[in-house]
C-alpha cells in the first residue's frame, strides 16, 4: 500500500492529512510553539494521530527523567555500545503505553530511529539521495517499508510518501505516526509563520546507514505506474518551486535596482542644491 502524509497547516498549528490509496484515513498534529523553558518543556506536548472523526488512535509523551538518564553521559555509546535519545512513549486510545520512538546510536556515524510497537522492534535508516530524503524501515533483516520525503516545500508544508508492504498492513497507523514524529524531530518550524515561502534543497548523506538503502526496493515491490506517477509529481512540484524562487529572485533584484536608482537621483538633486 502507498500512504501519503501531507501537511495542510503550518502557521499557528501543524496539521496533517494521511491518505491510503488516495482515501483520507487519518489526521495528525504536532506542537507548533517553541517554548524556551528548562528541560525543553515543549517536548512534553503531544504528537497525535486520530481517525477522521478526530477520535484518538495514538499519541506521544516525553518522559524527562528517562531522557536525562540516557543522555546524561555524552558519547555514552563509546563505552556501552549504544545510547538512546529523544525517547517518546506511545499511548493508545485508552491511554496505555503500547510502544516507543527513540534515536539509537551504536557508534560513530551509526545512528537510527527505532520504533517499538506491540511485538515489533523496527529500525529505520535515514539516507538523503539528492532531491529526496529516504527512510528505509526494517523488521529484523527484512525491509518492510520506505518513507520518501521530497526536499522542496511551499510555506513549510511538508509531504511524505510511505510505501508499505501489504503483508504488514497492520503497521499502517504506527508507521504513519512515526512519519509525523520524524517530521516533528526534523522539520518542526516551531513558532514560524510564513507566506509565499519556497524552499528547494539537495542533500546527500555518507554514513553507515547508506548500506541499508536499496534504490530499487520501491520499484521492485510496488506498481510501476503508481511509482512513476509519484516520481513525476515530486519532480513537477520541485520544478514549480524552483521557477517560483527564480521569479522571486528577479523581483528582488529589480526592486533593489530601483531603490538604488532612486537614492542616486535623490542624492544627486540634494547635492546640486
Amino acid at each position: 500500500m502507498i500512504i501519503k502524509i501531507e501537511q495542510t497547516k503550518s502557521n499557528f498549528k501543524n496539521k496533517f492529512e494521511i491518505k491510503i490509496n488516495n482515501e483520507l484515513k487519518y489526521l495528525a498534529g504536532t506542537p507548533w510553539m517553541d517554548i524556551k523553558a528548562p528541560l525543553d518543556m515543549d517536548n512534553i506536548r503531544h504528537c497525535i494521530i486520530t481517525k477522521t472523526d478526530e477520535s484518538i488512535c495514538l499519541k506521544t509523551s516525553y518522559n524527562i527523567i528517562e531522557n536525562i538518564y540516557n543522555t546524561a553521559i555524552p558519547m555514552k555509546w563509546a563505552f556501552t555500545g549504544e545510547q538512546k535519545a529523544l525517547i517518546f512513549s506511545i499511548y493508545d486510545n485508552e491511554n496505555n503505553i503500547c510502544g516507543k520512538f527513540y534515536k539509537l546510536t551504536n557508534g560513530f556515524l551509526n545512528t537510527k530511529y527505532v520504533i517499538e510497537y506491540k511485538n515489533y522492534t523496527l529500525k529505520s535508516y535515514d539516507v538523503s539521495v539528492g532531491k529526496t530524503r529516504n527512510i528505509s524501515i526494517y523488521n529484523e533483516e527484512c525491509q518492510i517499508a520506505e518513507i520518501v520525503k521530497p526536499l522542496n516545500t511551499s510555506d513549510n508544508l511538508d509531504c511524505y510518501f510511505l510505501f508499505l508492504l501489504d503483508k504488514y498492513s497492520d503497521l499502517q497507523v504506527i508507521l504513519s505516526f512515526f512519519t509525523i514524529f520524524f517530521d516533528y524531530q526534523n522539520y518542526p518550524n516551531k513558532g514560524e509563520a510564513v507566506g509565499y515561502k519556497k524552499e528547494v534543497n539537495i542533500r546527500y548523506t555518507y554514513d553507515k546507514n547508506n548500506k541499508f538503502y536499496d534504490r530499487n526496493w520501491i520499484e521492485n515491490n510496488f506498481n510501476k505506474e503508481d511509482v512513476d506517477t509519484i516520481n513525476s509529481q515530486i519532480l513537477e512540484n520541485r520544478k514549480n518551486s524552483t521557477n517560483t524562487i527564480k521569479k522571486q529572485g528577479k523581483y528582488i533584484v529589480l526592486f533593489v535596482t530601483i531603490v538604488w536608482i532612486l537614492l542616486f537621483v535623490i542624492f544627486g538633486i540634494l547635492y546640486n542644491l
